[in-house]
């Protein structure tokens, strides 16, 4: 059960996507960051403890999607910037595919294949 705040099931889940037991510190950084630890989170979106979706905050980046809030531009084939990663490599081209934990690790992991950590950093 997913709570937010807490990511005390990131190490098995995080391992099986394949990322690294060196990365685990900044991964958990990021999925707190990003979305609470909350895994069915869209962009904006407000969430009680319990990562029950309350409201939505803001309305300019619902494609953010999951617990790494993966970007519209990787799977949303009508995305003004779609260049398709995570869509045409991993033929996960929707978002709610995206919400499920373990998709959602294993679509940052690609992403972080590809461009490190620039994905959710910008300098």
């Amino acid at each position: 059960r997913f709570r937010h705040g807490d990511t005390s099931w990131l190490r098995g889940l995080a391992l099986q996507a394949g990322w690294k037991e060196s990365q685990l510190k900044k991964l958990r950084y990021i999925i707190l960051r990003e979305s609470g630890g909350c895994p069915n989170v869209k962009g904006g979106d407000r969430v009680d403890k319990n990562c029950k979706v309350t409201g939505v905050s803001e309305w300019n980046h619902r494609s953010d999607t999951g617990l790494l809030q993966i970007n519209g531009v990787h799977w949303k084939r009508d995305h003004a910037q779609y260049h398709g990663l995570v869509c045409k490599r991993m033929k996960v081209c929707d978002q709610d595919k995206l919400l499920d934990p373990l998709t959602n690790l294993k679509a940052g992991r690609l992403l972080f294949e590809v461009a490190g950590w620039s994905p959710w950093f910008t300098n």
